[in-house]
């Protein structure tokens, strides 16, 4: 009677095992799957302009400036584009920081832009987490990627 008693109880463990641990285990490997997922850097980076932690604003005067509010050394200015009839003209190599060193450069500084782009709307390309994302700059207004 004893030996039937420990076999019931037996059979009873090994089934709560297979019914209660085998699914808990396979529940627990799953958990490392999100981690091993890619993180989508460039709407992080995208997110980050006008609203998070990128402030651009495109001060519209005949000394035109691009000013920097809240950026940093993880991100940098990396080229820069004005409208002129329908087309994008690259200025990067007429834009420099205040202290007079040439894009690209980090966004912890101010932008000197050439006189003739006061009016004109800019395209920026800003770098970040090793991707590239272009935000609009209006007149006058901050940019928005």
């Amino acid at each position: 009677m004893k030996a039937q008693s420990e076999f019931i109880a037996f059979i009873i463990v090994v089934i709560l095992i297979v019914v209660v641990l085998v699914p808990l285990a396979l529940l627990v490997l799953n958990f490392s799957q999100p981690s091993a997922e890619t993180t989508d850097s460039i709407a992080i980076l995208q997110r980050q302009i006008n609203g998070g932690s990128i402030l651009l604003y495109f001060n519209a005067t005949p000394n035109p400036m691009l000013i920097t509010f809240h950026g940093g050394g993880n991100y940098s200015l990396e080229a820069i584009f004005y409208q002129a009839n329908g087309r994008w003209i690259n200025i990067t190599n007429q834009v420099t920081t205040k202290s007079g060193s040439p894009i690209p450069a980090p966004l912890n500084s101010n932008f000197t832009l050439p006189s003739y782009v006061w009016d004109k709307t800019l395209l920026l390309e800003v770098e970040g987490y090793n991707v590239s994302v272009f935000a609009t700059a209006l007149p006058n207004e901050t940019a928005f990627a």
